[in-house]
């Protein structure tokens, strides 16, 4: 059966899956899907029109029982087909048809990166409270437990670091093969600290932040973060029919407050990054915008509420889904719609980069990268210079008082 020579298309205009470009001349479309839909014209050999819904969604159930925007579109026969990063779903199955998948859609959130942790505690950044509390018992208590044990006469024996201190009664050879293991597990204790010391000096260090929805839904609920998602998407209903309750709480937070923006307005006041807000919406468009890490300014969460296949809708009785099907598969087989998404990704990265300034690899440590262990310095001197006059005034005490 022929292909039709003319076909609507459903669609809603949203960097960086398709976008409207009007002229003159018409319509042209760019974005992913839109050199998408480009590909299967020249293939197919078909002219199409651009027609959009009037309520800016993908597609859900509305109290009546239709379905609104795109979906809503193609099952009423107003449109011969629809694209926008469709997620296949089996409520949507029951009023259109899908082509093959040609990607999978995931639901995530992006929010801003986490602040950075201070600089005054650096010097204890390189091991977690564990390892200091092991460190601590090893090399200070330990010391100190065996000089209680050690009967009769004692001299202390002071290892390089100055933090080491060995009672011991005679060097015999037990107690020199104690003292030397501890020197040289002091040692190599000290050289993985200072080696690894370094890197924290020039890394700089994040806030855990909320990394996953199980976190994102304490915040929300503990009133400490707002989530905000796309209005006509599924994100609201996935959460609401979730199996886990801190998921359903989340979707019925959001409900409550009607956190839910215009995904066609750049401006939407909802939409804007900041101030403990996390947007939700498919992984790829999130990618798109903000980039991928490391290259990116923002913090995209490492899970995701569901995993779809995408597809074109089409409408019930398509006579030209075959062709289509056909045509799907030697794009996705070529790897054609990969390119379009790297392609995309990569000009993100670019755009990250452009307004990113090079550090120079002979970058110096700056005071303030060096501030928490000047404080732990001069701490130790004003401790040391207070017990040195602590001994100075008890031995004239002793002294005066004999």
């Amino acid at each position: 059966m022929r292909f039709p020579a003319f076909i609507r298309v459903a669609a809603l205009s949203g960097d960086p899956i398709i976008v409207f470009n009007h002229t003159s001349s018409g319509t042209s479309v760019s974005g992913i899907e839109g050199k998408l839909l480009e590909t299967l014209a020249n293939a197919l050999n078909f002219r199409y029109e651009i027609v959009s819904p009037d309520d800016g969604q993908w597609g859900t159930v509305k109290a009546d029982g239709n379905w609104s925007g795109i979906i809503g579109m193609v099952a009423k026969g107003e449109a011969d087909m629809g694209l926008s990063y469709l997620a296949i779903t089996e409520g949507r199955s029951k009023v259109v048809d899908f082509t093959s998948p040609y990607y999978v859609i995931d639901r995530a959130f992006v929010t801003d990166q986490p602040g950075l942790l201070p600089k005054y505690a650096v010097f204890l950044y390189p091991f977690k409270l564990r390892v200091w509390i092991l460190a601590t018992i090893a090399f200070v208590m330990f010391p100190l437990m065996l000089q209680m044990l050690i009967s009769a006469k004692t001299y202390l024996t002071c290892c390089p670091s100055g933090l080491l201190r060995m009672a011991t009664r005679r060097k015999s050879v037990e107690m020199s093969l104690i003292s030397g293991t501890m020197l040289v597990s002091m040692t190599f204790f000290l050289f993985i600290y200072s080696s690894v010391l370094l890197s924290f000096l020039l890394v700089p260090l994040r806030e855990p932040g909320v990394r996953n929805f199980h976190e994102l839904s304490d915040a929300v609920l503990e009133g400490k973060f707002k989530t905000f998602v796309p209005k006509g998407s599924v994100e609201i209903q996935l959460l609401l029919e979730s199996k886990t309750l801190p998921l359903r709480e989340l979707g019925e937070t959001i409900v409550i407050n009607n956190w839910m923006y215009d995904s066609r307005k750049k401006s939407d006041p909802k939409a804007i990054i900041g101030n403990k807000a996390a947007l939700m919406g498919p992984r790829l468009i999130l990618q798109s915008k903000y980039g991928i890490s490391p290259f990116t300014r923002k913090f995209i969460s490492e899970d995701s509420i569901a995993q779809y296949s995408t597809a074109l809708a089409l409408k019930k009785n398509f006579s030209g889904k075959p062709q289509l099907d056909s045509a799907i598969l030697r794009i996705v087989g070529g790897g054609l719609f990969q390119k379009f998404v790297d392609d995309r990704l990569f000009e993100t990265r670019a755009n990250i980069l452009s307004g990113v300034s090079e550090r120079s690899p002979g970058t110096t440590l700056a005071l303030e990268d060096m501030y928490g262990i000047f404080l732990l310095l001069l701490l130790s001197y004003a401790s040391s210079f207070v017990l040195l006059l602590g001994e100075i005034l008890h031995k004239r005490y002793i002294y005066f008082r004999y």
